[in-house]
């Protein structure tokens, strides 16, 4: 995969979203949490999601339903250690999307509306269903999926990884296959909500590296953005 992955606070103080990925023998973790429950606990969610995933992917990489089960796990101990050790942790919560793959195959989970996007032939070909009220309605044939971006409830969310039971991710029913030339997008609400998938299409096709494709619709966040506008983060894969 040639990766490249992006990072920013936006319009705000601090920065609540944390991203990484390990490749390690033939296989590979690219994951990316979005950190809810005020600054502190925010940013603390993220990250540890994020490292103890990778941490746990390096001590034994795989891409079967069990090995991500496993990774996740070790997050949510974490979460609840931490928890433990400090009360003010107690509410901390993340959004959080991640992809195993190996030469051919991907396998992702995820939870709340951090997003994983997948481009076959420069067109959109899969994407993840929102743990969240807008979605759910749009689900329900209430409102249309452009509509999500700005609804009233936009960050009210059904689910979110809190240390509680991993089950409450969505997993993918299996293994997808992946060909050369697919390119995979993760990324935040903070990222999604300006850039239409429309738009990451036609980035796509002018954009022979996940850098320049990152770059472009980074562009388009900064051109259209309120001046307090979140933290935006991707993770951009080219097969």
């Amino acid at each position: 995969m040639k990766t490249a992955l992006l990072s920013k606070p936006g319009g705000r103080k601090y920065n609540e979203d944390y991203c990484g990925y390990l490749e390690q023998n033939g296989y590979g973790c690219y994951i990316l949490a979005d950190g809810l429950g005020g600054h502190r606990g925010g940013a603390y969610a993220s990250r540890v999601t994020v490292e103890k995933v990778l941490e746990a992917f390096s001590d034994g990489p795989g891409i079967s339903p069990d090995h991500l089960s496993s990774y996740l796990e070790k997050a949510r101990d974490s979460f609840l250690e931490a928890q433990k050790q400090d009360s003010s942790l107690k509410n901390m919560k993340a959004t959080v999307v991640v992809v195993l793959s190996n030469e051919n195959k991907i396998f992702w989970g995820h939870i709340g509306d951090t997003r994983l996007y997948l481009f076959r032939a420069n067109k959109l070909s899969f994407q993840t269903k929102d743990h969240s009220v807008p979605y759910h309605l749009y689900s329900l044939g209430e409102i249309t999926f452009d509509q999500i971006r700005f609804h009233e409830d936009r960050n009210r969310l059904t689910r979110a990884f809190d240390g509680g039971d991993i089950s409450r991710f969505t997993f993918a029913p299996e293994a997808m296959n992946l060909k050369r030339g697919d390119a995979i997008l993760l990324c935040t609400d903070g990222f999604w909500e300006y850039v239409l998938e429309e738009e990451m299409q036609s980035d796509l096709t002018r954009s022979a590296e996940p850098e320049t494709w990152l770059e472009m619709m980074e562009r388009r966040i900064l051109a259209r953005a309120e001046k307090r506008h979140d933290n935006y983060s991707a993770l951009a894969m080219y097969s």
